[in-house]
């Protein structure tokens, strides 16, 4: 296994596409193409994660005819897949028959066990714009289903029997009053979404998407009675965290695929947190790289300077635990107050003292009953959690509590250094040591977890975190610059928001047209609802969304920021450049296997969801690699085809070379023939003297006779060299 490519498929890019860019895939490196869920999705999906049915291929990437012919005909260039899956949840759509036949005839259905809700009765729906009093004009009688915002429900056998006895299938002989008895016979409730809460399980908060109760064992069985018979080469588990008995459903899933089948899950391990040894899987989907070469490319010698600057700027001094538990605490009382106050009912506790328990873990979750249970006592002080039912279901709701207060929320609100703020990081962590990268490295020789850099969830593309990133090297020229232009617009938002708005600009910035300008602006609107500081999804604030909003347009067109703007950033890019080399370069050569998300083997600036979904320009890439030199040297390092360059000639290597080993050096590491060296820092020349023997220079195609040099002449331009060593 050499390296993974990432595709997003959707009705625009079907198993059709990749099979006509199959022979590119070949020619960068790639051994195993990574694909986004294929399983039947809703109706436009962009992404698959949406499944509607377990059973079926989805149509509108090309079917089960299409997914087999992209199977045979990538087997036939010696091209494997691994295949993303989701056991974690479906979507909550008329399209999803097993919910709908729940919905039609609840405890009669035999999908009754197979939907993770929770009371007797029937199931709650917060799906009304409004209170249903005020929206009941709204809500569409047509036969034996309900139409209400896009999502038709079915009537049940009793609501049929009051129908018939009105002679009436639909609004034109309906009362109001008759709509509202029909809707109190049916399995569901519909209720007005705001401050109401499903009492179903849900991914994270998100209302239609409902989840799966895979643990039991029939569930298991038909969920996954397609995917055992793919003829993949592994799998991707999607939000592995959610599950009831994560070690369980992959054990169940390794004695179904085989030993031989690759599996990777989806598990955002923390800082120096460890995959669990009893998990059969090959590795995780690559966070954990992601953050150690992240920080490694950050300038330790910038935190104090940029800390100082940013907290006088926005005129406070935040406490990152402090905003990490209360940024917990205010998702778990707003977005998660139904499932929380469940969940303390059920383990016999108060919801306050669940929801302090809940804010104060500092890992995605527990692994009970596989751990002691005092692996809860740092935060369950009183000793109170002791329900071990309890505590399994309550798992379930930790890594979401997590991740929509620390990623969805904190990370949009600490703005010291935004290219730090990545899933699975540490906003207390500034940087890391060569030495503590060399040490992350090491615990990894010989697996083959992914080594990631960009993802489909990823806040930013790794080429913006490399320009954000350049800022800790030259904290005060960055001062300089934000202190010009904030007296130049005097804008009238929060400096907090003023303070990232500059930092993504710069990061992502490309060009002034409108296309980048808009994606500038959804992406802004998007961070501040995250963050909940003045504005939510829940609760719009559309007038300081448009003062954040105006501010943009007069950035853009105050002509005197744009000429220093522009100086600043072109600086910035080229340096980059340079750290975005670094890092694929690490990426590649590092113990793992490296994992490209689609298009960013070229400079590829992208930011938070659904930005990065962008579409690829394929045919664009393909005949970019026709047209690589031999060496690095012979184009500008602003050429995109320079990072193209880089990849082809580092997997080349690791296809051919033995990578099994790994010693460290102060500025890189030896494995087999295989010297790396380079630099996380670019903006400074390193002048020490390093000893060499003699070799070929990989990226300049050029010989190097042994002896004494100084670093700075054998990293170059680039930052970055990798020699084979010759006998």
């Amino acid at each position: 296994m050499i390296a993974t490519y990432r595709l997003q498929l959707n009705k625009d890019f079907t198993f059709y596409d990749v099979i006509n860019h199959l022979d590119y895939f070949i020619k960068l490196g790639i051994s195993h193409l990574y694909l986004s869920p294929v399983l039947k999705a809703r109706p436009s999906s962009s992404h698959g994660y949406d499944v509607v049915d377990h059973s079926k291929i989805n149509e509108e990437l090309g079917g089960e005819e299409g997914y087999y012919k992209l199977i045979n005909e990538a087997k036939k260039r010696g091209l494997g897949i691994i295949q993303d899956i989701v056991p974690n949840h479906m979507a909550f759509h008329h399209t999803n028959w097993r919910l709908m036949d729940l919905l039609r005839n609840w405890n009669k259905s035999k999908y009754y066990n197979y939907f993770d809700h929770y009371d007797n009765d029937k199931i709650v729906l917060p799906i009304l714009e409004d209170e249903l009093d005020r929206v009941i004009d709204k809500i569409v009688i047509k036969n034996d289903h309900i139409e209400y915002g896009g999502i038709n429900l079915p009537i049940n056998e009793k609501g049929i029997e009051f129908l018939k006895r009105r002679n009436c299938f639909d609004n034109s002989c309906l009362t109001k009053d008759d709509v509202k008895t029909l809707l109190s016979m049916q399995f569901y409730e519909l209720k007005y979404w705001k401050n109401n809460y499903p009492n179903y399980r849900r991914f994270f908060a998100v209302n239609d998407l409902i989840a799966v109760r895979v643990e039991l064992e029939d569930v298991f069985r038909e969920s996954h009675e397609l995917i055992f018979k793919l003829p993949v080469d592994g799998f991707r588990i999607d939000h592995i965290d959610g599950l009831y008995d994560p070690k369980e459903y992959i054990d169940r899933l390794r004695r179904e695929v085989g030993e031989d089948k690759i599996i990777y899950i989806e598990k955002i391990l923390s800082m120096n947190e460890k995959l669990r040894k009893d998990w059969k899987v090959n590795g995780t989907t690559g966070y954990d790289f992601l953050n150690y070469v992240n920080l490694l490319l950050i300038d330790k010698n910038g935190e104090g300077e940029l800390t100082k600057f940013y907290e006088a700027f926005i005129g406070e001094k935040m406490d990152i635990n402090k905003l990490v538990i209360e940024s917990k605490k205010l998702v778990a009382n707003t977005l998660f107050r139904g499932d929380i106050e469940r969940l303390a009912k059920q383990l016999n506790v108060d919801y306050d003292y669940l929801v302090d328990f809940l804010s104060c873990l500092k890992i995605y979750r527990t692994y009970i009953p596989y751990e002691d249970v005092s692996v809860l006592k740092e935060c369950d002080k009183e000793g109170k959690i002791k329900n071990v039912n309890g505590i399994m279901r309550l798992q379930q709701y930790m890594p979401a509590i997590y991740a929509k207060g620390y990623e969805d929320t904190a990370l949009f609100i600490y703005n010291r250094l935004i290219s730090i703020n990545e899933v699975g990081s540490d906003l207390r962590r500034f940087s890391v040591s060569i030495e503590e990268f060399h040490e992350f490295n090491i615990n990894r020789i010989n697996t083959i977890s992914l080594n990631a850099t960009s993802t489909h969830d990823t806040k930013f593309s790794e080429d913006v975190r490399a320009k954000v990133s350049v800022i800790s090297e030259i904290p005060k020229e960055w001062i300089e610059r934000v202190s010009y232009w904030h007296s130049l617009l005097k804008p009238s938002i929060d400096k907090n928001d003023e303070y990232r708005i500059y930092q993504t600009f710069l990061g992502s910035f490309e060009s002034f047209n409108n296309e980048y300008i808009e994606r500038l602006k959804r992406h802004i609107i998007k961070a501040l609802r995250e963050a909940k500081v003045h504005t939510t999804w829940e609760s719009p604030n559309e007038n300081y969304e448009k003062k954040v909003v105006d501010f943009i347009d007069d950035m853009l067109m105050n002509e005197a920021f744009k000429r220093d703007f522009l100086e600043f950033e072109k600086k910035i890019r080229y340096y980059g450049y340079m750290k975005s080399l670094v890092m694929t370069t690490l990426k590649i050569m590092s113990p793992g296997i490296p994992d490209f998300y689609q298009g960013t083997e070229v400079w590829r600036y992208l930011l938070t969801d659904p930005d990065n979904r962008m579409p690829v320009d394929f045919n664009r890439l393909e005949k970019l690699i026709t047209q690589l030199p031999n060496s690095i040297e012979k184009i500008s390092i602003k050429d995109e085809r320079t990072k193209m360059l880089l990849i082809v000639k580092l997997l080349k290597i690791k296809r051919e070379e033995k990578l099994n080993d790994y010693k460290p050096l102060p500025y890189g590491f030896i494995r087999g023939k295989i010297i790396v060296l380079f630099s996380p820092i670019v903006t400074k020349e390193i002048n020490e003297r390093i000893s060499l023997p003699k070799g070929f220079d990989v990226l300049r195609d050029k010989e190097i006779s042994a002896g004494e040099y100084k670093l700075s002449e054998i990293i170059g331009e680039h930052k970055v060299s990798v020699i084979i060593m010759k006998n």
